[in-house]
């Protein structure tokens, strides 16, 4: 390493331990670790997978193509709800394959995320890096020490073969006594369907991927079956989600569609889940908005034959009586100015957002509003 380099890479690392110093100071060899087994799981559709935290049931194995198989591995969207009274808070996981790309941060891959309950609403409250396969850090400290409401989203493309919860040892720490983001009779989970921008690519950290935020600000669990590159209206995720107990399901799987499989697989996927489940609300997504299709002119002919068979599609479903199926418009989803997206596809932070707000409207209006 030439002297230039060595003095670039050393100014950067000076500058990571300067903004780190204060969030990572805590330290965690004195604190007690509970398995999230003993606190509250949300997010999972199924009683059972076949890998453990995962997002596909145990039952179907054999019934998923291999890519939607891996992809069934990863967490997304599951989360753990408890209640504590410490004055710090700690995280100790492990995840099954230390995945990295370059378009996505660690931290949204295979990081953990803490939210905080405060006068109704949920707040950031930090993030556990990853240093590994294990790591451990403290996500929050300087707390009031009063018993408060947390909800901790796992990693986004990655899995965990084990998470736990550190506190002090003299706190407590146990399932949630608010019942807000939690499954109840009365309040029904909201499944989502798609592709990787569903699974949460490229959110900067877990709680920020757009089925998670729609989930915070509708106080509603959510089910994430967003699945990289495979949202490509298999039957087989159509007869899983069938299989869920839910209010609603937002089908966005179609960037990794055409026209031609939209005619061939969309029809029977969609009239199963209706059909299965009569009175579960169904929310047909057109393709977002890519900012780089404004110069693109194949893709942006190719988007809108899609979205014409949708469509076409939604037309014929409702005239055919299926009267629980909305139909929802992309333009302006993710806000018009084209700088929501990290590669003119999978959104940042902000277009997550973004989109999360712009869906919230149609959901408060035609799924049961919750009383907290």
């Amino acid at each position: 390493m030439n002297r230039k380099n060595f003095i670039t890479v050393l100014a950067a690392s000076m500058w990571l331990f300067g903004c780190n110093r204060l969030a990572f100071s805590q330290k965690t060899d004195d604190m007690k670790f509970v398995s999230v087994d003993e606190l509250m799981l949300t997010g999972q559709g199924f009683a059972e997978s076949y890998v453990k935290y995962g997002r596909l049931p145990a039952a179907m194995e054999k019934d998923f193509r291999p890519a939607l198989h891996g992809l069934g591995t990863n967490s997304a969207g599951i989360a753990v709800r408890f209640s504590s009274n410490s004055t710090a808070i700690a995280v100790r996981w492990t995840v099954r394959d230390d995945n990295a790309m370059p378009h996505m941060a660690s931290t949204g891959i295979k990081g953990i995320d803490l939210y905080s309950l405060d006068n109704g609403k949920w707040y950031y409250a930090g993030t556990a890096f990853p240093a590994g396969k294990t790591s451990v850090g403290a996500v929050a400290q300087n707390l009031s020490g009063d018993m408060k409401e947390y909800i901790a989203y796992f990693p986004l493309y990655d899995g965990v073969e084990s998470v736990e919860i550190g506190v002090e040892q003299n706190a407590v720490i146990g399932k949630p006594v608010d019942k807000r983001l939690t499954r109840r009779r009365e309040a029904k989970p909201v499944v989502f369907y798609g592709t990787s921008i569903t699974q949460g690519g490229c959110a900067s950290r877990p709680g920020m991927a757009y089925p998670s935020i729609l989930g915070r600000m509708l106080n509603r669990e959510t089910i994430n079956l967003g699945f990289n590159g495979s949202g490509q209206l298999d039957f087989s995720i159509a007869e899983a989600i069938s299989r869920i107990d839910a209010e609603a399901v937002v089908i966005d799987c179609l960037p990794n569609n055409t026209a031609q499989s939209v005619r061939d697989s969309a029809y029977r996927f969609i009239t199963h889940i209706a059909k299965a489940k009569p009175a579960m609300k169904i929310f047909m997504l057109e393709n977002p908005e890519y900012p780089f299709a404004r110069f693109n002119l194949k893709v942006q002919q190719e988007l809108a034959e899609t979205n014409k068979e949708w469509k076409t599609l939604y037309t014929t479903l409702k005239k055919e009586g299926f009267r629980q199926i909305v139909y929802i418009e992309a333009h302006g989803l993710a806000g018009d100015d084209g700088e929501a997206t990290v590669d003119g596809v999978h959104f940042t932070d902000l277009g997550f957002l973004r989109y999360a707000e712009s869906l919230l409207p149609y959901l408060k209006k035609h799924i049961k509003q919750l009383k907290q």
